[in-house]
């Protein structure tokens, strides 16, 4: 195994111990595929953009503070390397952002970058499931030639990475509709017990306790689950039919 594999097998071993993280923490795996990328593939510099399932905000990150405002700026502008990568999930490769057609194609990027001491740039896209969730940029020097192994291991770099972010937002989700879910069945659990009490208590069915209760609840704008609970607890004693 070469250095650089070496290299990839570590990288891949810290994405998915961010990714494991709890709390999930997506900025602090985005700092770590920048870096990476940028160690992999040999760059003076490196950024990420991030749309996680789609959403409107983009989640920036960079190997510095002046990739960092870059990579934020870009968004605004909707120009650069990233944002055509991420948006039609095609990398662009090698790209001289020296050149007039390129200055033309991103007026307000490429000057950017010039003044940062960068003249190359990859674009890789991050894939997810549902298509280009993302991309990671990586910046090198005018003139300096393309190493296409260090490529290679970048490709599978962003691979992993979109996959692996992926994943995270999936148990993101799954989290947080595991907490929906459990906050539903502890409110059905105390609506069952308040419709036990009343029904006991003023000698009704299960369905004309629950009835009571909802029009006690909506008569003052309020969750049934929520008067429920100052039922059992003997909080409030609801009126009479």
């Amino acid at each position: 195994m070469t250095l650089q594999e070496q290299e990839l097998a570590a990288v891949f071993a810290r994405l998915t111990g961010e990714a494991a993280r709890d709390p999930l923490d997506t900025q602090a795996l985005l700092a770590a595929l920048v870096e990476s990328g940028r160690r992999l593939f040999g760059a003076r510099g490196a950024i990420v953009q991030y749309t996680p399932g789609g959403a409107a905000a983009i989640q920036t990150d960079g190997t510095d503070g002046a990739l960092q405002a870059l990579a934020a700026d870009a968004v605004g502008w909707r120009e650069g390397p990233g944002h055509d990568a991420r948006t039609t999930g095609c990398a662009l490769i090698d790209v001289d952002v020296t050149t007039r057609p390129t200055q033309v194609r991103w007026p307000r990027w490429s000057p950017r970058v010039l003044a940062l001491g960068h003249g190359r740039v990859t674009a890789l896209p991050l894939f997810s499931k549902d298509g280009p969730a993302g991309c990671l940029v990586l910046f090198t020097a005018p003139g300096s030639l393309l190493d296409e192994r260090a490529l290679k291991l970048s490709r599978s770099l962003a691979e992993t990475a979109g996959h692996t972010l992926s994943l995270q937002r999936e148990v993101s989700e799954s989290r947080v509709l595991a907490g929906q879910l459990e906050h539903a069945l502890s409110s059905r659990v105390v609506v069952e017990q308040a419709k036990g009490i009343l029904a006991a208590r003023y000698d009704l069915t299960l369905e004309a306790a629950f009835a009571r209760l909802r029009r006690y609840a909506r008569s003052r704008q309020r969750k049934v689950a929520d008067v429920a609970r100052e039922v059992i607890e003997g909080r409030i004693e609801l009126p009479t039919d």
